[in-house]
């Protein structure tokens, strides 16, 4: 699979779990991810499998903040710090199974607890996508596997 294409599978597999289950639309960006030098939340998600990898998360502050509050049914007064830092690693584990399932359907793989990270990192990852969520701020996903995953069935 070529980058395009897993940067292609990332992005829709984001845009489809913050649709279903946050309720947010979420647009492709394509200019440079020099937006990651504000404030965010990072999250990251190792796995195990036929590829293993991480994926992670930045959520920008206003952005993880509006998209907790989404999901939670709160309003984002009412929410504390732990909770956003929670809904952000569970969004971020929602991706990883979404992609996953896309670009490796037929495979069976361990997912690690979400962890939050205290920087961002998208060095030498395999797909970086960058989406923005409309009156509430940026979200980016880096995907990073140990190998070439198989190209995807037709």
């Amino acid at each position: 699979m070529t980058r395009t294409e897993l940067e292609t599978s990332v992005n829709e597999c984001t845009a489809q779990v913050l649709e279903r289950m946050f309720f947010l639309r979420a647009h492709g960006e394509t200019e440079s991810p020099a937006f990651l030098a504000h404030s965010g939340v990072v999250c990251e998600v190792n796995f195990d499998g036929s590829p293993s990898g991480r994926l992670a998360i930045w959520v920008s502050l206003q952005a993880a903040w509006f998209i907790a509050a989404n999901f939670l049914g709160k309003d984002s007064g009412e929410l504390a710090e732990l909770e956003v830092s929670q809904v952000v690693c569970e969004l971020a584990n929602m991706i990883c199974g979404a992609v996953l399932s896309r670009i490796e359907s037929g495979t069976t793989f361990s997912l690690g607890s979400p962890r939050l990270l205290s920087g961002w990192n998208p060095s030498g990852a395999d797909a970086l996508v960058r989406l923005a969520i409309p009156d509430a701020g940026d979200l980016a996903v880096i995907l990073s596997i140990e190998r070439p995953v198989c190209p995807m069935s037709a």
